[in-house]
């Protein structure tokens, strides 16, 4: 999902689409678990010691949740460190719950 997404702005069908193939795994569906619970930020070892699969599993993962804009990861040496963008999650999906008239065109 684009930089738009986790703004104010209500993400596009396809930034949605993006989200929703993400959620679709139930390994991702843990991950976003796992990094809701959090109040910073994980290590992918710990991750996929607690989800348990493979850091290179993982790091297939980790892909599909960076594109859809779900998961924030940056590197510090060999170690990758996660967070959850809660602002993504919350747009992609709250987007469903609203409706305005001209859905009902």
């Amino acid at each position: 999902m684009t930089q738009r997404a986790s703004q104010t702005t209500t993400p596009s069908v396809e930034e949605r689409a993006l989200v929703f193939k993400a959620i679709g795994d139930p390994t991702r569906v843990r991950i976003i678990e796992l990094l809701r619970s959090q109040s910073d930020e994980i290590s992918g070892t710990e991750i996929a010691e607690h989800v348990g699969v493979s850091l290179a599993l993982l790091c297939h993962h980790s892909s599909v949740l960076i594109e859809a804009g779900l998961v924030n990861k940056r590197k510090e040496g060999q170690t990758s460190y996660w967070t959850l963008n809660r602002d993504a999650l919350a747009s992609a999906l709250g987007s469903l719950a609203v409706t305005s008239p001209a859905d009902h065109s």
